[in-house]
């Protein structure tokens, strides 16, 4: 884009030089001297999208000459007006224009030139946002939508279900399309008392392309304003991915697109068919292919199902009826969505017959006899989500510091004839290379201590106690959490990595009122075991311990100096002394809160049980271990399923 500014009184004095000699020396002069156009004001500019803004730049010319003015990288919706000496800039940004732009300007007269840039910042501004409400057909909304910075993710499948990434926090969604996009969003894995089903309303005001602008509502008073991308994104900037789950002890996956290298897929997965669900855990080696992961056949495939899938098929030749047991078998996986720290991971899993001896089984040539069994043996898909984590330096440490998250799987005898068992609890340093957990029998009052060695080269921390002994690598996780990773290889040298929860985010002092909620016991191996497990402290000093309710309270609470809450069960006598001192088998727990969100809260738990062992010497067994525990929020359902 080219201006010129030219004076016709200038232009004939240039033409009539009257041909002596001191003009021509000073004219010679002017041209050795002349300085070049400049641009007067302030060049950063700030406007709004959606609306019109106008802003006006002086050119100055030292020597009067005539200014010509060249822009460039000028976006179309910017106008440039050159009139005298004034250059005025006209924006009339969309909202999708929200972005900084630099102007390059060349400003000439007729024997020299500047170079000058104006800055223009397009924001959002609440004022400006459309306001127009557009449909958007479901074929056009299928599909992965993002906002450029990756925080808000929407994939939609044309089976009307979906993944979501949105304010830190991922799901699963149904999808409606009435007028507004209507999310009814859940959690990915969760099987047994999940957190209620809520709807989230997305209303598109703007679309341009493979663009839109949408207001995300979050209450009724409330929205977030998005502009967001159509368009697959599947780029993986992590190496080291954690499954999204609410639960101490979880798989670490290792993820390449890189064909050259071998990626490690893991976690638990939810598996189901008709009133069949079931969580299975595995991790496998895979290949990428450019779109798949090809799992290994020659690596394992773990399984932690409590209950086999049971059928009865009929042979439509014999009319013979026979039961056939079922587990799953995860065949393959893709990426969905990826992008900043979130992966979405669609699997294809198929339940296989358990083929052991004394079980019937069926031929493949023989299914089609069976019917209803081709469609039991049929590939199925499910999705999980994983967050990217980032292995950072091992956290500085001093005597008398307080860690958890080594996931010990610790056992020792204690001197009182009881036993203890750890799985990620307390442990005290007591210098550079040793530490120790310290044990309180809860019924007896007593202590006890087991000690432990460290090595560590400020990556790695190796630590070992009697006959056990693990090195782990240190985690931050996508929510402020941290972690401790340990690997290893398993007989099909295939790498294991598995993961403890090890810190979480200051949140300061807790109360007494903190503990007096209903909290479900989170716990994978409940489900399809037609089993509860509830903790509720009632305001009277009883408490529903680890039972359904049903049967009313069985037991009684204290809150500890520590801020800490116990529990003892059986208990129906008026106090908890009382019940403390009593003869007869028993159980204390103690749970001390650690962190608190909005699904439920982080407690360390030491579980005391006092019984009689198999001299009949009555002792304890002291159990310690981090435990997640989910809060009722006001549907409270007593059974899985």
């Amino acid at each position: 884009m080219r201006f010129l500014l030219c004076s016709l009184a200038v232009a004939v004095l240039a033409g009539c030089g009257g041909g002596s000699s001191e003009s021509d020396n000073s004219s010679d002069q002017k041209i050795n001297n002349n300085s070049a156009p400049v641009l007067v004001g302030e060049a950063n500019w700030s406007i709004s999208a959606n609306t019109q803004s106008t802003k006006t730049f002086e050119l100055n010319d030292k020597e009067g000459d005539a200014i010509s003015v060249e822009a460039a990288n000028t976006p179309a919706w910017l106008t440039l007006k050159h009139e005298d000496n004034a250059l005025s800039l006209v924006a009339n940004p969309s909202i999708f224009e929200v972005a900084d732009y630099k102007i390059e300007l060349t400003l000439s007269d007729a024997t020299g030139s500047s170079k000058q840039t104006i800055t223009i910042a397009v924001n959002e501004d609440p004022k400006f946002y459309p306001e127009e409400n557009l449909t958007v057909s479901d074929q056009d909304l299928a599909g992965t939508w993002s906002s450029q910075s990756g925080d808000v993710l929407f994939y939609f499948g044309d089976d009307k279900q979906g993944l979501g990434h949105y304010q830190k926090d991922s799901f699963a969604f149904e999808w409606r399309n009435p007028d507004d996009i209507e999310l009814i969003t859940r959690e990915v894995e969760c099987i047994v008392h999940c957190s209620r089903q809520q709807l989230l309303p997305i209303e598109v005001v703007a679309k341009q392309d493979n663009k839109i602008a949408a207001k995300i509502h979050i209450n009724e008073q409330e929205f977030d304003f998005v502009t967001l991308e159509k368009g697959d994104v599947k780029s993986l900037d992590y190496e080291y991915y954690s499954e999204d789950l609410l639960a101490d002890d979880f798989y670490v996956s290792k993820l390449y697109t890189d064909k050259d290298k071998t990626s490690v897929v893991s976690g638990f997965l939810t598996v189901g068919y008709q009133d069949y669900l079931q969580q299975v855990s595995f991790y496998h080696s895979a290949k990428y292919d450019g779109e798949h992961y090809d799992v290994q056949s020659e690596s394992p495939n773990v399984q932690n199902s409590d209950r086999p899938l049971v059928l009865m098929f009929e042979n439509a030749d014999t009319k013979e009826l026979v039961s056939i047991q079922f587990e799953p078998q995860v065949t393959g996986a893709k990426i969905v969505a990826a992008k900043g720290d979130f992966v979405a991971m669609e699997y294809t899993y198929q339940f296989k017959m358990i083929q052991f001896p004394g079980m019937v089984t069926v031929s493949q040539d023989d299914v089609g006899r069976y019917p209803g069994l081709s469609d039991v043996l049929a590939p199925r898909t499910t999705h999980k989500i994983y967050r990217g984590i980032e292995l950072i330096d091992l956290p500085a440490v001093a005597q008398g510091d307080i860690i958890f998250g080594l996931n010990p799987m610790l056992g020792a005898n204690l001197s009182s004839g009881g036993s203890f068992y750890a799985v990620n609890t307390l442990m005290e340093i007591t210098s550079g290379t040793s530490a120790v957990y310290n044990v309180t029998d809860r019924i007896s009052g007593e202590q006890h201590s087991v000690d432990v060695s460290l090595r560590s080269n400020g990556r790695r921390l190796t630590y070992e106690s009697s006959n056990y002994a693990r090195t782990v690598e240190h985690a931050r996780l996508f929510d402020g959490r941290h972690a401790f990773v340990s690997g290893f290889l398993d007989e099909s040298e295939v790498p294991l990595y598995t993961a403890r929860i090890s810190g979480f985010p200051e949140q300061g002092e807790y109360t007494q009122n903190d503990y007096m909620k209903t909290f479900y016991v989170e716990n994978v191996r409940l489900n399809n075991k037609l089993r509860h497990a509830v903790l509720e402290p009632q305001e009277d000093g009883r408490a529903i311990i680890y039972t359904g309710g049903l049967f009313g309270p069985n037991g009684r609470w204290q809150y500890e100096t520590d801020n800490s809450m116990s529990f003892i069960t059986p208990c129906y006598a008026e106090t908890y002394a009382e019940c403390l001192s009593a003869a007869g088998e028993k159980h204390v727990m103690n749970f001390k809160l650690l962190y608190k969100q909005q699904e439920g809260y982080w407690f360390m738990r030491e579980h005391t049980h006092y019984r009689q062992d198999s001299n009949n010497e009555w002792n304890s067994r002291i159990y310690h271990n981090l435990q997640f525990m989910r809060l009722c929020d006001g549907v409270c359902y007593y059974t899985s399923n």
